[in-house]
């Protein structure tokens, strides 16, 4: 019982120590999680690449979360993917790299595309029209748009049956591919007009 108690003491005096030394890797993270200032990212990107940047208004006080990563080592392609995470978008313009939040990507000019080109970047804001051939192109859309992040877009036009995307380069691709696997498997060229008023 005694020996219990001398342990239970000895723990107790030890609490205090324990606490202090790591109260400076608390505040570390603490540090660490309330994350860097956008524009300050920004302005280490521009010092590296030369590239200009515009900050939306509503992200200018935006704090980015590295996770421990050095705001030093952070280039062009990482700032694309940190941004993408943090629900935020480029759009680069003849003068500068426009930074905005995701929700407001469908309202701003991007690349039209009718087929895909490899030199623009994964994290590159694009809308694409996709020729449909055999399917429905509306009857894609109930299925497909599920598989596109909030703010993208995606709308069927039934009169030439093709299909209009918008939403980064990436998922674009990817949802092309499905696009023509779908419209390889279907049973011949299927009849998408709509249904006649009162029948």
């Amino acid at each position: 019982m005694r020996m219990r108690t001398a342990m239970a003491l000895c723990l107790l005096m030890a609490l205090p120590m324990i606490g202090l030394a790591g109260d400076d890797k608390s505040t570390d993270k603490a540090d660490e999680a309330f994350g860097v200032p956008l524009s300050e990212l920004v302005a280490r990107v521009h010092k590296k690449t030369g590239k200009d940047f515009i900050l939306d208004p509503s992200v200018a006080a935006v704090r980015i979360s590295l996770s421990g990563m050095d705001p030093e080592r952070v280039d062009y392609p990482m700032l694309l993917a940190v941004l993408r995470y943090h629900g935020l978008m480029t759009l680069a313009g003849k003068e500068a790299v426009n930074i905005f939040p995701e929700r407001d990507a469908r309202q701003l000019p991007s690349p039209v595309l009718t087929a895909d080109d490899p030199k623009i970047g994964n994290d590159t804001l694009v809308t694409r029209v996709v020729q449909v051939r055999n399917a429905c192109a509306a009857h894609m859309v109930p299925v497909l748009r599920p598989l596109m992040p909030q703010f993208a877009h995606m709308a069927a036009y039934p009169l030439t049956n093709t299909l209009i995307l918008a939403d980064r380069a990436d998922n674009v691709r990817r949802i092309a591919d499905l696009i023509e696997i779908i419209d390889k498997a279907a049973p011949g060229k299927q009849n998408c007009e709509p249904p006649k008023s009162g029948s």
